[in-house]
């Protein structure tokens, strides 16, 4: 075999002149544009300075929730909750995805030592001893096939991305909800006690004046029944507290803290003061939010897709090469002169 049929005049393989090719593979990925959101980009109207969308976007949690128990709370639910440790996972199955697509694009190259023994036709036994480098089955991506997978799999992988980011946001606007619930269910149980033992002092009375004749029955039979609704409320009460409790410990993935429930019944909801946003907030603010880019991202995914599947009507040509060396005895195969090539 001609040792020139695969090299230039320099020894370069030809392979880098094909490699060369596939940089300018064509792409049949469609031409990708956002689509117009349905809202207007301002409102029509405002007595104050209109916020920027990146002013907004960029407050963190914990410059908006500055209570201590509040903080405490949001730290621990997000150290323990499963959903954000899937997202996490997931963010590490599409870079995973993600880096196979772009190896995809690069020939996989192989070292490869072997000797076999074949009977040459006259009783006697053939030997072959080969070391070399080869690449098997490497696509030439003239059609931009693995190009469009790549993107998808990037798109998808920042759309994991924002899947994790929104899962977080919706971590904390839950525990704080919760949070707040159960501050308000604290401040409705005081009253509601308040309001029975009201009831109870009331009744007292009515059936004092009963007894002695300066109230009808009908007034105590309404001192007994306003008795019991006010019981029946503090009852509610203590179940809707009990079950909003339990809400939390979920989000959180523990018990209340011991401390944390001690504050419960000293705290108000009018303590708490969060930071006031400003009126005229852009409609290009929603693109900040990581579910709507996640949406995004995965309609990029299936654009990408879409030339693959184009390009998928194409032929697939691929290149099965190895270089080295090659001799009838092990002894002599690194010696000089066994170039051989496939």
């Amino acid at each position: 075999m001609n040792k020139q049929a695969f090299f230039f005049s320099d020894g370069r393989p030809a392979l880098i002149g094909i490699a060369t090719a596939v940089l300018s593979a064509c792409s049949m990925i469609p031409a990708y544009e956002r689509p117009a959101a349905p809202v207007a980009q301002a409102w029509p109207v405002t007595t104050k300075e209109p916020a920027t969308a990146s002013s907004v976007s960029n407050l963190p949690w914990q410059a908006f929730f500055t209570d201590a128990s509040l903080k405490q709370l949001l730290d621990i639910s997000l150290a323990n909750n499963r959903d954000l440790r899937v997202a996490a996972l997931n963010i590490e199955q599409a870079a995973a995805l993600l880096g196979l697509r772009r190896a995809d694009q690069l020939p996989t190259v192989n070292g490869v030592i072997a000797g076999s023994r074949n009977p040459n036709g006259s009783g006697g036994m053939v030997s072959v001893y080969t070391a070399g480098l080869s690449i098997t089955a490497y696509e030439f991506d003239f059609f931009g096939r693995i190009a469009s997978l790549k993107e998808q799999a990037l798109a998808q992988f920042l759309a994991s991305r924002e899947a994790r980011d929104a899962a977080h946001i919706s971590l904390i606007g839950a525990v704080a909800q919760t949070w707040f619930a159960l501050l308000s269910d604290e401040e409705l149980l005081a009253i509601s006690r308040e309001t029975v033992k009201t009831r109870e002092e009331s009744l007292k009375l009515i059936k004092l004046r009963a007894d002695n004749g300066a109230s009808s029955d009908l007034d105590l039979r309404l001192a007994q029944s306003l008795l019991a609704s006010a019981r029946v409320t503090l009852a509610q009460q203590q179940r809707q507290r009990a079950l909003d409790e339990n809400a939390l410990a979920l989000l959180i993935g523990q018990p209340l803290p011991l401390e944390t429930r001690a504050k419960l019944a000293d705290q108000r909801l009018t303590q708490f003061s969060l930071p006031e946003l400003a009126a005229g907030l852009p409609s290009d603010l929603l693109i900040q939010r990581p579910d709507i880019r996640q949406a995004e991202n995965l309609l990029a995914a299936a654009n990408a897709n879409i030339g693959a599947a184009r390009a998928a009507f194409f032929p697939r040509i691929s290149l099965t090469t190895s270089v080295g060396l090659a001799s009838k005895d092990l002894a002599g195969l690194f010696k000089g002169g066994n170039w051989a090539y496939s």
